[in-house]
């Protein structure tokens, strides 16, 4: 009634009516049929003038209308069945016409058992010949098929005609990337991308057109046509690619400092890509790797069941841990932190994931009185103590809290947890306690000392083991999420020096790489997870702000105190040697000897006191 009481009298009326209302997919619905059915009536006249060389019988002329009707009637009915007016005409494809030879094979079946049934009252007498049937089935064929090709070659011309948007190259000239360029040319000028031609490793396919555009070469080839094409923006589609030859390829493209999309694995089996599909690259992608298998059913032998506690339980590290250990079905998870509104998130995320599994403890691990009476009611197998004090400058200004804290408060959890009868005590360190110059990692290799000494005891009931890594890639406070915030700003991002290096891995791969070390570990085991190479940070600075597009130089600060240029994962006379898991390292000969009692005294007394010098804590 709306669109009756709208329909203008002139013809400028009609067409503000026609344009109010042409986004309406029922509208264009119902003139696609309009347009089929005069071609359809146009084939069907052609079909008979050129059975009969123009001179229509008689016998079969009187028919003609009827014929017409019924035939009209047939295939647009057909069509409608075979779903060729839900299909969206700027995705008309080989599919399109498999659907149009359908319809019109089926409609030209019935039409002529129809002509079969009702010849056999005339005592075999046809109202209209069989050559007729396939000729009008053949100029049905491509009159509906016309309509559509000539739309989607219409939309093609308008968008090879528009050439103001980032100029894209598709890497991957298969089946991802022909449909994402489908996507493309579907959109002539609204996405604001000008696709210039792909980059196949094929080589039988360079200079090949799809769609009209070209094969420009190799994925070798990068370098040159970036910069001969001016490309801004590069899709990969390479959804079922090597992992490790897909992140090669972004880590090139950044290198360029070209934008950089990449086409997740499960779109492709849509059968249908948009370039919505498609999400930003993260620096994650360019520096992590694949998550390393673990032994499932071994991890699980030692958590199902079981009650496990996790301290620092709503850290990066700490929180992901607890993720992982929900799918090894223990019998609860004790969450341990002192951070009462991450604790709370993270008690209702895990709580979803499987409820009741999720215990929640504001706790201090400095707060001896608490931890016993705590772990004496829990009675855990597993610990995993994952609170720490991480940031080295704040470290360097508070010494006292990091003794308090990463050297006292591990031993209150280690004395806590052994009395409380738990079998298993991992203790998650670091690469800074490899020969520190820093208070942070001064206090983290005395903690592993302190580990040791309790191994080395000769009453020890509880098997202790440390798991020792580098940084990992978004974790609070570390260089990824400043650099983040700092480009959110438009901010130089700041680096200590252009030499500086440092090892980095995900934060689910280190987690997992935790619950296998204490699956697989013996007591007194210190393991180090392999970290792959390090990355200088100017370079990680440089991929992010490629990565963004943010207008940002770098500015270079100098090494804070107690800073090193490069981290080291092991002493120069410590060695290292496989175990039976991947990526998990076993620490020999080791350079650090088990804390002493009087060692720890001086600790107590100098956290006591309030004050320790730096070199006297360096020499502990």
């Amino acid at each position: 009634m709306a669109l009756m009481a709208a329909t203008p009298n002139s013809e400028r009326g009609f067409l503000s009516w026609l344009r109010t209302v042409r986004g309406t997919r029922r509208l264009w619905q119902a003139l696609l049929v309009l347009v089929d059915a005069a071609v359809l009536v146009l084939a069907t006249v052609v079909t008979y003038l050129a059975r009969f060389e123009g001179d229509i019988p008689y016998t079969y002329g009187r028919y003609l209308l009827p014929v017409l009707a019924v035939s009209l009637v047939l295939y647009l009915v057909c069509a409608a069945l075979f779903g060729l007016y839900r299909v969206v005409l700027r995705y008309v494809g080989i599919d399109t016409l498999l659907r149009v030879a359908g319809a019109v094979a089926c409609a030209a079946a019935v039409l002529t058992v129809i002509d079969l049934v009702l010849g056999a009252f005339r005592q075999g007498l046809r109202y209209i010949p069989l050559g007729v049937v396939l000729i009008q089935a053949l100029c049905a064929f491509l009159a509906l098929s016309g309509v559509r090709v000539t739309v989607r070659a219409i939309r093609h011309l308008r968008a090879s005609g528009q050439h103001n948007g980032v100029r894209t190259l598709i890497i991957g000239a298969g089946s991802a990337g022909s449909l994402l360029l489908r996507d493309l040319q579907s959109h002539p000028g609204s996405m604001g991308f000008d696709t210039v031609g792909f980059l196949d490793d094929n080589t039988n396919l360079r200079g090949a057109l799809f769609a009209g555009l070209p094969v420009l070469g190799t994925t070798a080839d990068m370098a040159e046509v970036v910069a001969a094409q001016d490309i801004g923006q590069v899709f990969v589609a390479l959804p079922s690619a090597d992992p490790d030859f897909v992140r090669g390829l972004l880590n090139r493209a950044t290198d360029l400092g070209v934008a950089t999309r990449i086409m997740p694995r499960i779109v492709i089996e849509r059968g249908q890509v948009r370039v919505g599909d498609l999400r930003k690259v993260d620096v994650r992608d360019l520096l992590g790797r694949e998550l390393t298998p673990i032994d499932v059913a071994g991890i699980r032998e030692t958590i199902q069941g079981r009650r496990v506690v996790v301290t620092g339980a709503a850290g990066s590290i700490g929180s992901e841990l607890c993720r992982q250990l929900v799918a090894m079905e223990p019998e609860c998870i004790h969450l341990f932190e002192i951070d009462e509104s991450r604790l709370y998130e993270l008690w209702f995320e895990l709580d979803a994931m499987r409820a009741g599994v999720a215990r929640m403890h504001v706790v201090d691990i400095r707060d001896m009185q608490k931890l016993r009476g705590l772990l004496s009611a829990i009675r855990p197998a597993v610990v995993l103590h994952a609170a720490a004090y991480k940031q080295v400058p704040l470290m360097e200004i508070e010494p006292i809290e990091a003794i308090r804290s990463n050297v006292l408060g591990t031993a209150n959890v280690l004395q806590a947890a052994d009395a409380a009868g738990a079998e298993r005590f991992v203790l998650i360190s670091t690469d800074k306690a490899v020969a520190p110059l820093n208070v942070m990692g001064k206090t983290k290799e005395l903690a592993e000392r302190l580990v040791l000494a309790y191994a080395q005891g000769r009453d020890a009931r509880m098997c202790c083991v440390t798991v020792r890594f580098g940084n990992v890639l978004g974790s609070r406070g570390s260089v990824v999420p400043i650099f983040e915030e700092k480009l959110a700003r438009n901010e130089p991002l700041t680096v200590t020096d252009p030499d500086v290096t440092r090892y980095f891995m995900l934060i689910p791969e280190a987690a997992r790489l935790v619950l296998q070390a204490q699956a697989i570990g013996s007591c007194g085991d210190i393991f180090l997870l392999e970290m792959g190479e390090p990355v200088r940070i100017v370079d990680l600075a440089r991929k992010m702000i490629a990565l963004s597009g943010a207008p940002v130089d770098i500015e270079f600060t100098g090494l804070r105190p107690g800073e090193k240029l490069h981290e080291a994962l092991v002493a120069d006379d410590e060695t290292l040697e496989p175990t039976e898991r991947e990526n998990i390292l076993r620490v020999r000969d080791l350079h650090e000897a088990p804390l002493t009692a009087e060692q720890y005294e001086q600790l107590v007394a100098a956290v006591a006191a309030g004050r320790i010098e730096h070199e006297q804590l360096m020499e502990l």
